[in-house]
């Protein structure tokens, strides 16, 4: 194994912890020996990516992360945001950018429509992966194995349609791999029902873009919505993912 990819193993792990990781902890998060974590982060600490708080054990991410995040950031927003202008136009609903964040996936940019939804989605906010679209896209973009790593043990419930049983979700994974859209209704929030893909987008990241809009106007809009999709990831299997909207709305919706 490269140094390189020691070091971004460790990185990720901090990445996806709530808190600070011992190096006993960190090696059995990467699967790496401890000496090798032990020199690999000796190295991160002298150049701030990883940082020791006295009195606090464990490691974090430092200050030396910043410069590549805040310059990615901005990559990230710079390159889709004429995407998301268009199919919040094009729509008349929000139009939503996300990645993931450790085990969750957050917004990060975000076109309101003029009758914007107020207080559910909002750019910085972050999603359990299980329960929105925008993240069961982005676990169908990643193998099998490693979605199953990132969900968490109990899928929590957050109303009366959230997917809770894992081998329920895994089927519902499958038919999104295959048809490279997701669809939420009311899964998260009661009142809002969604659409998103994941693709590669332009800087190279792995992203979710999503269509996000009251249940009310779901049934309605949501194949226009599913059109939107389209033109922007040309990968989506249209009449599996039409198939599957249909299926999705029937059971969510009545």
């Amino acid at each position: 194994m490269t140094t390189l990819s020691r070091v971004s193993l460790v990185l990720d792990a901090l990445a996806e912890s709530r808190g600070r990781l011992s190096l006993s902890e960190l090696a059995v998060r990467t699967g790496l020996p401890r000496s090798s974590v032990h020199r690999t982060i000796q190295d991160l600490e002298e150049e701030l990516y990883v940082v020791r708080t006295p009195g606090r054990p464990g490691y974090a991410l430092g200050p030396g992360i910043l410069k590549f995040g805040m310059a990615g950031h901005l990559h990230l927003l710079s390159a889709n945001r004429g995407r998301l202008v268009s199919l919040a136009r094009a729509t008349n609903e929000n139009a939503e950018l996300a990645i993931f964040n450790g085990r969750e996936v957050v917004i990060v940019d975000q076109v309101a429509s003029p009758a914007r939804l107020r207080g559910v989605t909002k750019v910085g906010k972050s999603f359990s992966l299980h329960a929105s679209c925008i993240g069961k896209a982005l676990l169908a973009a990643l193998p099998p194995a490693r979605a199953d790593e990132l969900l968490s043990p109990e899928l929590e419930r957050f109303t009366d349609t959230t997917i809770t049983e894992r081998p329920e979700l895994q089927a519902e994974l499958d038919v999104i791999r295959r048809v490279q859209v997701a669809v939420d209704i009311e899964e998260h929030d009661r009142g809002i029902c969604a659409l998103a893909t994941a693709m590669t987008g332009p800087t190279g990241a792995l992203q979710a873009i999503a269509i996000v809009m009251p249940t009310a106007r779901f049934a309605a809009k949501s194949t226009a919505a599913l059109d939107g999709l389209t033109v922007l990831n040309p990968a989506i299997d249209v009449v599996g993912a039409r198939e599957h909207l249909e299926q999705k709305k029937r059971a969510g919706l009545g």
